[in-house]
């Protein structure tokens, strides 16, 4: 199964917490099997029955479970010092480009890679793309539309070496560019115009964080400052957006206004409206909102797990989980009027 995670061990600070156990008592006796409830619940005798449904644990693994607990439960005392083989867990680092025969095929060390492979496989690369394939495969990458006529006719017939460069950093200065990859991010944030659900009500001021978005990508705003906007602009750059008196919002302020304008990211998420009848349990959802959003976006990670307990593959237990929703219990929903003379 794709989540399994062969190289994930328990953490020798949670021994202490299966021999201490819970409401029922202790998950392992150890040297006592028969009063442990981890294997009375895989043996099925009682109420809790592992794992849940018909089928029970195949006996070689209950034998080798009982064998572990006579034995003491042994526990390794320290952690494993084995790098993850988990590659979302693994230290980033630069591997050299492989070694190919057809040198003169490769033009950078991506074509090294690609060429290695093939060259695994005992294949060859195929030609190289005519001109015209060229620019419609840069236009739905890109823009995600066809070019226009002219605009194929017009690269066509261009004698210039640096023609296909020129046609990228056109496509990159268009607009159409942010439009296209900034749908990518906003469907990782799960971006829409209304909360969902039955009554599936209508966010009036969304469109601002979905413009957002697309200026953030056509502007190349750096990756770390977006994250920072869209996290935490209010308090990074707090600005009195009052208009000082006068209908102009001085340029600094513009510019505070519109880093902020990218914590819109929590107010879009799925809205059921009957919660906003039990303001604790809105508040509940919408932190667990806040929190599941910032861990699939941000950090790759599906937190939403350690909700309802320790995160059974991820290093999160369900302290981790209730420490982040803290950091948005303070936050609130805020209009910001602007009066502008435009």
């Amino acid at each position: 199964m794709p989540w399994r995670r062969a190289d994930v061990r328990p953490r020798p600070a949670q021994r202490d917490t299966i021999l201490k156990g819970g409401k029922r008592g202790p998950a392992i006796v150890p040297g006592k099997p028969d009063e442990s409830l981890l294997y009375r619940a895989v043996m099925r005798q009682g109420d809790l029955q592992m794992p849940p449904g018909k089928q029970a644990l195949a006996s070689g693994d209950v034998a080798r479970l009982r064998s572990w607990i006579e034995a003491g439960a042994p526990w390794a005392s320290t952690a494993p010092t084995t790098e993850s083989s988990w590659w979302a867990f693994r230290k980033l680092r630069r591997d050299p480009a492989p070694a190919v025969k057809d040198t003169s095929w490769v033009r950078n060390p991506i074509d090294a890679f690609i060429l290695a492979k093939l060259d695994e496989k005992h294949l060859r690369p195929v030609a190289a793309a005519d001109r015209r394939a060229l620019i419609r495969r840069a236009y739905f990458d890109l823009h995600g539309l066809p070019p226009a006529p002219d605009d194929v006719e017009r690269f066509i017939n261009d004698p210039a070496p640096d023609a296909y460069e020129k046609l990228i950093d056109r496509l990159l200065v268009s607009p159409r560019y942010g439009e296209r990859w900034g749908r990518h991010w906003l469907d990782v944030v799960r971006y829409a115009d209304t909360g969902g659900f039955e009554t599936d009500v209508y966010f009036m001021n969304a469109w601002r964080y979905r413009d957002y978005v697309i200026h953030s990508f056509n502007d190349d705003k750096p990756y770390d400052q977006f994250v920072q906007e869209q996290i935490a602009a209010d308090e990074l750059w707090p600005d009195n957006l009052d208009l000082d008196g006068s209908y102009d919002l001085p340029r600094q302020k513009q510019i505070n206004l519109a880093k902020r304008i990218g914590t819109g990211l929590y107010t879009i998420g799925a809205l059921a409206a009957e919660y906003t009848f039990f303001g604790d349990q809105f508040r509940a959802e919408w932190q667990a909102d806040a929190v599941d959003t910032t861990g699939s976006a941000f950090l790759g990670l599906t937190l939403g797990c350690a909700r309802c307990h320790d995160h059974k593959f991820d290093p999160v237990s369900q302290q981790d989980y209730y420490r982040m929703a803290a950091i948005f219990a303070g936050s609130e929903d805020r209009e910001i009027p602007i009066v502008s003379q435009m």
